[in-house]
């Protein structure tokens, strides 16, 4: 699994849009990052042509390959609650715990609906005064979540990621 980064080409070809690229490579384009490996691109993006395209920005000079990645180990959910225990210390969360599970469920929305889609549920995660009130609003953020194709696979992964800084 290949990492790529954008080149300053690609930086400006965000930034704006000349039209000589289309429409999937920009999506894809913009998803580049110097983070995420080709599968997790392929996840977010949805391009069922994923190596072309990818080849096509390269070929354009608007991204550039930085590394091989190594394969993501995937933590079993047991590791989970000894994390969710250590964050905590074992006490109740910390004011800023919790804020860092408001932002995580409000980023994740935003990420599967964009910013102005589920504004509702977004007001209510931030207006939670503590736990028990993030946690009343759980079922309904996964319900969301899981509204699309790359949400309900991340599902149980992002749930266990909310549950370990809540």
């Amino acid at each position: 699994m290949t990492i790529y980064t954008k080149t300053p080409k690609g930086q400006d070809e965000i930034a704006h849009r000349s039209g000589d690229v289309g429409q999937r490579a920009r999506r894809l384009l913009i998803l580049i990052d110097g983070r995420r490996g080709t599968d997790e691109l392929a996840a977010l993006s949805a391009d069922d042509a994923i190596a072309t395209t990818l080849s096509q920005l390269e070929e354009a000079g608007l991204i550039e390959a930085v590394a091989a990645a190594a394969p993501e180990r995937v933590m079993p959910a047991a590791a989970v609650e000894p994390a969710s225990r250590a964050i905590s210390g074992g006490q109740a969360p910390k004011a800023g715990d919790l804020q860092l599970a408001r932002d995580f469920m409000m980023n994740t929305l935003r990420t599967f609906h964009g910013p102005y889609a589920k504004l509702g549920l977004m007001k209510r995660i931030q207006a939670a005064p503590d736990r028990d009130g993030l946690m009343a609003l759980h079922e309904e953020w996964l319900a969301s979540i899981s509204e699309t194709r790359i949400g309900r696979k991340r599902a149980e992964e992002l749930t266990e990621r909310l549950m370990a800084v809540m």
